[in-house]
């Protein structure tokens, strides 16, 4: 049964779902888990999971609506307005009816709240384990590794990102941005963003590299090839993570960046 729009204005004036009706609180959750069962299957491609672990992932209608009102009231624009707010303020500016104005601002929150749940609780895609074979297959990454525990590498391998990404120019940020975002190097809004050209641009990203491979080879080269490819695919991850938190807190990037996550290719 889909929500009303009284049920939406309700939510609204008391502040929190628990505080309306049972009948309204069963139709917003319904609505909640309804969408966040379609953006799972829809961003389950950026994830590790196979399809049939989507339904279990499946939040039920009282946790899938408190990651979206927490989303809601928690996060904001760009402009800073609440997107609680940003919702209903939708309703100005729409030729749709009410109800469908609030529902697709409510469904486009969802999809974002849907990204944030599994970045935090699923690896990604390209999250690589330790237990990955490499080589003939007699080795896992993990193996390879220098010769210190998983969890101490894998906090090298990130204080080894931070400090790259520490040394970034705007410039760098903004390509490694895009190669991470799956957006091409080309793009009209990079380029600008970039402030060059699109040849100076891919040039300093293949410095940028470079210089990361000369960094890992002279600080962990005598731990052997393999090692290095192995704790090179770490430090990668982690400068992503970097790349993307810095995204979702940098303002006036180009629209292109801010409609991927990490583990999302863009267009």
């Amino acid at each position: 049964m889909q929500p009303r729009l009284e049920d939406w204005t309700t939510w609204k004036e008391h502040c929190a779902r628990a505080r309306c009706s049972d009948e309204t609180q069963m139709r917003l959750g319904r609505f909640a888990r309804s969408r966040f069962g379609i953006q799972l299957q829809r961003q389950l491609a950026a994830t590790n999971l196979l399809p049939q672990d989507a339904q279990r992932q499946l939040p039920s209608d009282d946790d899938a609506w408190h990651q979206f009102e927490s989303y809601a009231a928690l996060t904001q624009t760009r402009q800073g307005k609440r997107y609680k707010d940003w919702i209903f303020a939708r309703l100005r500016q729409s030729n749709r009816s009410p109800l469908d104005t609030i529902q697709s601002g409510a469904a486009l929150i969802i999809r974002a709240a849907v990204r944030t749940y599994l970045r935090k609780e699923v690896a990604s895609r390209k999250t690589m384990s330790l237990d990955t074979p490499v080589g003939d297959g007699t080795n896992t990454l993990g193996d390879l590794l220098p010769g210190t525990a998983e969890t101490e590498t894998d906090q090298l391998a990130q204080q080894h990102a931070e400090r790259l990404f520490n040394q970034l120019s705007q410039r760098e940020r903004i390509g490694l941005l895009a190669k991470y975002a799956g957006i091409t190097l080309e793009h009209p809004d990079v380029v600008a963003a970039a402030d060059c050209g699109k040849s100076t641009l891919n040039q300093a990203v293949r410095d940028f590299l470079a210089r990361l491979r000369e960094s890992v080879v002279r600080e962990y080269g005598d731990e052997g090839h393999n090692a290095v490819m192995a704790f090179t695919a770490l430090l990668l991850q982690h400068l992503g993570q970097q790349i993307f938190s810095w995204k979702n807190s940098e303002k006036g990037l180009p629209d292109c960046f801010y409609r991927v996550e990490e583990g999302e290719c863009g267009k």
